[in-house]
């Protein structure tokens, strides 16, 4: 439970609860296909990156067993992708304190700053945070079900590819920024079926959302499409659990640059440097940051995705070609002890 909270609270983060990411990935129509498909791809993404961990004993491990020289690049383009995260995140924390507490713009963000400089250390304190908060954020968002959905996939063959691209990107993206987080804990062991629930209920929150945002036309193209469907005290609450869901994916973005810094002489002067960075990236706003970079990330996180199954062969070698493999090889042996040739075995 703990391990699919904390994913579940990577995903569901800013752009998530918002609708921002859904509607830059998902299709207006014909919604519901494109989200079954995608719970497949976080399942088999995020037990893939699980079982990457507990083989190659945690995210850097991995790192080195699989990309060889080209580790360091890749560490390099996640931890770029993470700072980007937190920008966002921040960017969502200002909209929506702005927007739905009629609060300074920039007020959420740099208490968000500060709670990561003297909190945000480890994945103790991450595991809690999304503990406490997730539930709370599942609840509020199944409280808004009630819309029908639209399944089925609808539209030209075009479409269907722009569709396609956009949810691997989006899946990819996420389970990339998650790599660190699921590989480490692959490493402690257990916890595996946290991958499957995660999927599944980042699958039906987003359905509940979409079709929310589907019942109202013009909302698509608003900052926060979900936080314009409210009004009164529900859209009070509807800010208080955004900037919950924005903490939880905050906190795991920050997690591998919060490993960065430790590893650095004047780790105080480099978390310092890394939010205040991170704090004026968010100026440029959640909508364009989503628009324009997420697709970026997602491209990076497929190539990462593809290297990982191919290098590691957990998809290929078990138990399809493994155990036959080893018995062509036993009998060699075998034959070898006799004094034989292989082609008399």
């Amino acid at each position: 439970m703990r391990l699919a909270a904390a994913l579940t609270g990577t995903v569901v983060g800013a752009g998530f609860l918002s609708g921002t990411e859904l509607v830059r990935f998902f299709p207006e129509r014909g919604y519901l296909s494109w989200l079954a498909l995608s719970v497949f791809l976080y399942a088999g993404c995020f037990a893939l990156l699980f079982l990457c961990g507990k083989k190659y004993d945690g995210y850097q491990g991995m790192l080195r067993a699989l990309f060889g020289r080209a580790a360091p690049l890749f560490g390099g383009v996640m931890t770029v992708s993470s700072f980007i995260m937190c920008a966002s995140m921040l960017a969502g924390l200002a909209a929506a304190g702005e927007e739905g507490l009629s609060l300074p713009a920039r007020l959420l963000p740099l208490a968000a700053c500060f709670l990561l400089f003297f909190f945000g250390r480890g994945n103790k304190g991450l595991f809690a945070v999304n503990l406490a908060l997730v539930p709370l954020i599942l609840a509020f968002i199944f409280s808004m079900a009630g819309q029908p959905w639209e399944a089925g996939m609808q539209g030209a063959e075009s479409d269907a590819f722009s569709c396609l691209s956009g949810v691997l990107a989006y899946v990819c993206m996420n389970c990339f920024l998650a790599a660190p987080l699921i590989c480490d804990a692959g490493a402690t062991g257990g916890g595996g079926a946290g991958c499957a629930i995660a999927a599944l209920v980042t699958g039906v929150c987003a359905a509940i959302l979409l079709a929310k945002i589907s019942s109202e036309e013009g909302v698509r193209e608003m900052q926060m499409p979900v936080l314009a469907l409210l009004a009164g005290g529900a859209r009070a609450l509807f800010s208080c659990v955004c900037a919950a869901g924005i903490l939880t994916t905050l906190f795991s973005s920050w997690y591998p640059l919060d490993i960065l810094c430790a590893k650095k002489r004047r780790a105080v002067f480099w978390r310092a440097a890394l939010l205040a960075g991170a704090f004026l990236l968010s100026l440029f706003g959640l909508k364009h940051i989503v628009r324009f970079v997420y697709p970026l990330i997602g491209g990076a996180g497929a190539i990462f995705l593809a290297v990982c199954t191919a290098q590691s062969r957990l998809l290929f070698d078990k138990p399809l070609f493994g155990k036959g493999d080893q018995r062509v090889h036993a009998r060699g042996k075998h034959a070898q002890d006799h004094r034989r040739r292989h082609h008399e075995v």
